[in-house]
């Protein structure tokens, strides 16, 4: 059995998307399994992982996602790699591959010898590295190279994600460090849908369930003048804007352009007159508690999630990975 650990330089690198692309382009029967529970959904009255929900589902697992991903890491009462081996022999057997997914960071754990280094050293996976394009995560790359190499393991490269310099790809090689492959910037990838948006603000959905399921490519505040709402709402699709819960104008005018949701901050109730227009277009109002700067922030820090059940995604994942990753290179043993 061949065994990859799928290492976060930075946050936010698309690692979760990588390591399900690469699941789905295996040539072998593949399992998965992730060390560290991090983001928490509510699955039939129990607490899961969001990722092994996703993986379980996507791959036809039969182990639960308590199995998948049993521990969660906390900095003063850690747990111990013993039970992390233990639970990581549970689930390996009879699998060709063993895709191990990473926390945030891959060093997450080091303090207690229980990081993706110190795990993969344990169970002798070749560790690949995931990456964006900012300097930040680029630096970083150099600096875990230098650290695995106090390690008895393998690192086996570095996938850029969200990348559109080749002149990055050409740096890291000069530097002596392998690029498995690079994706650009795929914009379908990063959309998410309403329902996505409203949980992530905890917000009530005053009008429009039946719309959750709307795609949100673009967010914009909505505090433009009324008489030029209009026309500047309209150049915006799909979007989703962010609006004083007393701002009927602008609210109306969003309801008549392509909007896929309405965002209403301050915890005030729209007027009733805007509560008939989003019913009869099927658009969602979100009301939150928070301002709008907050309120803003909170949405721009939102991740697009994976719906298992959003097949046109996973595929357009695994025709991504297979297009811009250097697979035979991935597998080799």
């Amino acid at each position: 059995m061949k065994a990859l650990y799928i290492g976060a330089v930075v946050e936010r690198t698309g690692k979760t998307m990588l390591t399900l692309g690469l699941a789905k382009n295996c040539p072998g029967k593949v399992g998965y399994f992730k060390p560290f529970k991090e983001d928490i959904i509510p699955v039939d009255d129990r607490l899961v992982d969001m990722d092994a929900f996703l993986m379980k589902r996507v791959l036809g697992l039969e182990l639960d996602e308590e199995s998948l991903s049993p521990c969660r890491y906390d900095l003063f009462r850690p747990t111990t790699m013993e039970r992390l081996l233990k639970a990581y022999d549970k689930v390996k057997c009879d699998f060709d591959y063993m895709l191990i997914e990473g926390a945030r960071i891959i060093q997450t754990g080091y303090l207690h010898d229980v990081s993706g280094l110190a795990f993969s050293e344990a169970v002798g996976a070749d560790v690949i590295l995931v990456t964006t394009s900012h300097p930040n995560g680029v630096e970083r790359v150099g600096m875990l190279k230098r650290l695995m190499e106090t390690y008895k393991l393998n690192f086996k490269g570095v996938i850029l994600n969200q990348t559109d310099d080749p002149a990055i790809e050409a740096l890291l090689n000069e530097k002596g460090i392998p690029v498995l492959g690079s994706i650009p910037t795929i914009k379908e990838l990063k959309y998410y849908r309403v329902k996505e948006v409203a949980d992530a603000l905890g917000a009530d959905v005053i009008v429009g369930e039946e719309g959750l399921n709307r795609i949100v490519e673009e967010v914009t505040i909505g505090a433009m003048r009324p008489e030029t709402a209009i026309k500047y709402l309209r150049r915006i699709a799909k979007k989703a804007v962010i609006t004083g819960g007393d701002r009927s104008d602008i609210q109306i005018a969003a309801l008549s352009t392509d909007t896929s949701c309405l965002i209403l901050t301050g915890g005030l109730y729209p007027e009733k007159t805007v509560i008939a227009k989003a019913y009869e277009e099927q658009i969602p109002i979100l009301l939150v508690r928070y301002d709008t700067a907050t309120t803003a922030e909170m949405v721009e820090h939102l991740i697009a999630r994976i719906d298992p059940e959003d097949q046109g995604k996973i595929d357009l994942i695994t025709k991504v990975v297979r297009e811009h990753i250097d697979l035979s290179r991935i597998w080799e043993k």
